[in-house]
């Protein structure tokens, strides 16, 4: 039986708007009352969770892509890049692409050199001085990154493409999430994942991963939906969450979740 539901937020359990549909909203009900627990796993930041609908802010939370575990707003798990590598990777970024969007999460803040309309976003000139202790994440645009002038580690001209110089010149404590579907190149502490943050939930409670049903849209979610017991990709998922998975269901729009929800609890 599946008694644990992992979930993806954007695209995936959320509508376009940011909202949960009745329909999703019912399935989710109906599968905690048959006893079962949801998690919520994204790649967004813990103050993320305060600003989407109240209901979900009872579950446990995997947020930074895995590198953090929240429940009740306690926090049970971190993980981080050190400042020293934090440091490294920014500057590289900066030096090389100036002109590049970039960003870092430092203790649930992001301190990032465009506006957006992010919460907890502090928009600053310069990143690498904002970068004074562990990150949680790095952030920066794929595409911009590319039309930048080609650089290496060390901010000298190379013919590799900035994106491939910054995956080689990763330090062992980082690994790099690269998104085209949503133009961003995501750097987070190396043992992080949506998958590895969900085993050591399931460890304290005493589950294994066979008893998990996961969703999910993004590059972001491809451990997590293939080590599930159940691991079903969106309609609009990008390829690599298709091949992962064990079945497909329709859109976030279409309440893909809800449709599979449904079918299981009969």
């Amino acid at each position: 039986m599946y008694s644990i539901l992992a979930v993806d937020l954007d695209e995936t359990l959320l509508a376009d708007d940011n909202t949960v549909s009745p329909r999703t909203a019912a399935a989710l009900d109906a599968w905690q009352a048959s006893g079962r627990r949801i998690v919520i796993a994204t790649g967004r930041p813990p103050r993320s969770t305060r600003s989407i609908p109240s209901f979900l802010h009872d579950y446990p939370w995997i947020c930074y892509n895995g590198a953090w575990i929240e429940e009740q707003r306690e926090v049970l798990y971190r993980s981080v890049i050190p400042v020293e590598d934090a440091r490294a990777i920014v500057g590289a970024i900066q030096r090389g692409a100036p002109a590049c969007r970039l960003g870092v999460e430092i203790c649930d803040q992001l301190y990032i050199n465009r506006e957006v309309a992010w919460p907890g976003a502090h928009l600053v000139s310069d990143v690498l001085a904002h970068t004074d202790r562990p990150a949680a994440k790095i952030l920066t645009s794929l595409e911009e990154l590319d039309a930048a002038q080609a650089f290496s580690g060390n901010g000298q001209e190379t013919d590799v493409k900035p994106s491939e110089a910054l995956l080689r010149g990763l330090p062992k404590s980082a690994r790099a999430l690269i998104s085209p579907k949503y133009d961003l190149i995501q750097v987070i502490p190396c043992g992080a994942s949506k998958a590895a943050a969900l085993r050591w939930l399931l460890e304290r409670w005493g589950v294994g991963m066979d008893e998990v049903i996961s969703f999910g849209d993004d590059v972001n979610d491809v451990e997590m939906v293939a080590e599930a017991g159940l691991g079903v990709a969106m309609a609009n998922a990008v390829p690599e969450v298709r091949a992962a998975a064990d079945r497909v269901t329709v859109s976030n729009v279409e309440d893909g979740v809800a449709v599979v929800l449904e079918e299981i609890l009969g």
